[in-house]
């Protein structure tokens, strides 16, 4: 009876303490928000006591009868910031916590886009530079249609927080990361960024289903269909097959891995002579191909460029690629985006003659090279290469060009891979259920948002919810500043087209009057920071300064608009057949010019002419012969615009229509 009576007691204080659990991002490394009531919560037992230990101070509660507790604990004592701290809940003790401030950053692959991508331009600050006070939490980056969770993935993609560190950031988001940098050289109070990203993502996917129920329904009902019992396990066992299959026939049927055309040995006189950067390569009767295309080019090596590391560079290939050097495999990329950067092992490359052979699949795609990329075998000086990224390339590094014409020939036709309907980033709410929803308790000092890429053949659906978004967030995070990124330039110029209307400008446009809608917001205007050939431009450093400079004048009150934006379209008055175009104060010290581009004037019949424009008094005055009537006016108006309009503070107008 005695044993009994032990064990019982025994079991009877397990119960007492059972395990509280966190939710993935509340743990070691955190940055709790300063100047606010800091959220910390859990499960539990039902009706189970917690206690919360931070900074000296006891914070206690009781789970509901669901299991869920919360305490609040301010972090309004100035003291507090800073840290290592530790705290403790119940049992289990958090360790690396900091007060400071805390930035969600959001959005679709420009947000996303990591450090490792952008060593081209900042390799020297991300293998040096280390701050123990700047934190990030990656969350993984996997839709959902289930109902909102009440904690993130935390599958492949998720990273813990963690501190800034050569060994941690490669996977950290290039924008977050100078970002954070530069608030902590502003304040020298820690920062806590998280990032809420994922490449492709459609402004639906970060929309509740309450919101997109009202506004846009035609995204819920899809969800509702997905959301079919079976119908998504089904679709996935089938996609399953499809693609296994696709890509098994895809090689099977290839010659040019049967007869190994990848082989130096290969006799490629027969095969047809192109010019990389030609937008017919491989069609056939007038019709791209799909499929696989074999290209081959043979170069000299000199002697001294033998026997050691070398990069091949490959600019970006469409769509997907695997390359040899002499025949054997030195990289391949799955998919268009990335630049192509293949290490060449030592000895690889001989003397005089050498082959490069490239097997791309593409999808159909005119464009194969792309143009303006770098298309070279670089040997560095210092004979030593990381990874894929030279530590230096200076002027005594050795190069081979490998620009010009290719020898090709065709490999196997393929029809277009069957689809099959699944879960996606453009899904309604499916980013928002996984990512956003479960943070909705932490408390942030302000969010950033880069993403429109995929919305910009919707403009007018994306004006109406980005707005909406941007308001339902912050009925739980409070009116925290919100920074919207706009699209940088890309793709091509039509100033020779002044009635173009394309996409790109419409979205920009809806950016820009989303912050004229909505109170702490601000543009951070990226017209000259992008790349016409890639859709992720490099110079991340600079986005996030423009960031930096809005943060402060929203967040820190430490600048004003004279300081942190460039022009901002106000409005406009038409007099004697000119127009008339003023900007917003603190905006309006406009950099003087006689002879601004990038303006086109219209009519009532709304044709476009190309205008003169000028800056006058810090107004900016447009005509043109064309037009003796004036109704509108349109700058920037373009994919990758002409730009001309600056304050001066050296920043960008955004690109405006006056309609």
């Amino acid at each position: 009876m005695k044993t009994k009576t032990l064990v019982l007691l025994a079991l009877a204080s397990i119960a007492c303490h059972a395990e509280v659990k966190l939710p993935r991002f509340i743990s070691s490394g955190m940055v709790l928000q300063r100047n606010d009531e800091a959220r910390i919560w859990g499960s539990a037992d039902p009706s189970e006591a917690v206690t919360v230990t931070f900074f000296n101070k006891k914070y206690k509660t009781t789970a509901d009868s669901q299991g869920k507790w919360m305490v609040k604990i301010p972090t309004t004592n100035k003291k507090m910031v800073g840290g290592p701290y530790e705290m403790k809940i119940n049992d289990k003790v958090l360790t690396d916590i900091y007060v400071g401030d805390v930035w969600l950053c959001s959005g679709q692959s420009n947000m996303d886009l990591h450090t490792a991508r952008l060593v081209d331009l900042y390799k020297q600050e991300f293998d040096t530079d280390s701050n123990e006070a700047i934190h990030l939490v990656q969350f993984a980056r996997n839709p959902t249609v289930s109902d909102p969770c009440d904690d993130v993935d935390g599958h492949g993609g998720f990273y813990p927080w963690e501190s800034m560190k050569p060994a941690n950031v490669g996977h950290w988001s290039g924008l977050s990361y100078f970002f954070a940098k530069e608030m902590y050289a502003k304040t020298h109070v820690p920062q806590g960024i998280i990032n809420a990203s994922m490449g492709g993502s459609d402004i639906v996917a970060w929309n509740n289903v309450a919101l997109l129920d009202s506004l846009a329904p035609r995204h819920t009902a899809q969800l509702r269909h997905l959301k079919t019992p079976g119908y998504l396990e089904r679709n996935a066992q089938l996609s399953k097959v499809i693609s296994s299959t696709y890509y098994k026939l895809l090689d099977e049927q290839d010659p040019g891995l049967n007869e190994k055309w990848m082989d130096p040995a290969t006799d490629d006189s027969s095969w047809e002579t192109v010019n990389q950067y030609d937008t017919n390569i491989g069609d056939e009767n007038g019709r791209t191909w799909k499929g696989t295309l074999w290209f081959r080019k043979t170069f000299d090596v000199p002697a001294d460029m033998c026997n050691r590391e070398a990069l091949l560079r490959l600019g970006c290939l469409i769509d997907a690629d695997v390359c040899f050097i002499n025949g054997e495999k030195v990289g391949e990329v799955t998919y268009q985006y990335p630049p192509r950067k293949y290490v060449l092992r030592s000895g690889l490359l001989k003397p005089g003659k050498n082959v490069l052979c490239i097997r791309l699949r593409t999808d159909g795609s005119r464009e194969k090279f792309v143009k303006d990329k770098a298309y070279k075998i670089i040997v560095p000086d210092d004979e030593t290469i990381h990874g894929n990224d030279l530590i230096a390339v200076t002027s005594s590094s050795k190069e081979i060009n490998l620009e010009g014409d290719y020898k090709m020939k065709r490999g196997v036709l393929m029809p277009p891979m069957p689809g099959v309907e699944g879960v996606n980033n453009g899904c309604a709410a499916a980013l928002y259920n996984n990512m956003i929803y479960p943070i909705l308790n932490y408390r942030i000092a302000g969010m950033i948002w880069f993403q429109g890429e995929t919305n910009a053949g919707r403009p007018e659906e994306y004006g109406v919810l980005l707005p909406a978004m941007i308001r339902d967030w912050r009925k739980s995070f409070g009116e925290v500043p919100a920074i919207i990124c706009t699209l940088a330039n890309f793709m091509d110029n039509h100033e020779d087209n002044p009635n173009y209307d394309g996409g790109w400008a419409k979205l920009r446009d809806a950016q820009r009057k989303t912050v004229n809608q909505l109170d702490n917001a601000g543009l951070v205007v990226n017209l000259d920071l992008g790349e016409w050939n890639d859709i992720h431009p490099l110079k991340k450093k600079d986005v996030a300064h423009r960031c930096a400079l809005q943060a402060q004048k929203l967040y820190l009150k430490s600048i004003t608009a004279t300081q942190a934006d460039g022009p901002a379209y106000q409005s406009v008055e038409y007099k004697d057949g000119k127009a008339i175009i003023t900007f917003k104060p603190g905006t309006d010290s406009l950099k003087a010019d006689d002879n601004l581009k990038g303006f086109v004037i219209a009519g009532a019949d709304r044709k476009f002419y190309k205008a003169n424009a000028k800056t006058e008094d810090n107004k900016v005055i447009v005509s043109s012969p064309d037009v003796a009537n004036p109704t509108i006016v349109r700058y920037a108006w373009d994919d990758d615009p002409t730009i001309s309009l600056y304050g001066t503070n050296g920043l960008p107008a955004c690109s405006f229509t006056t309609e």
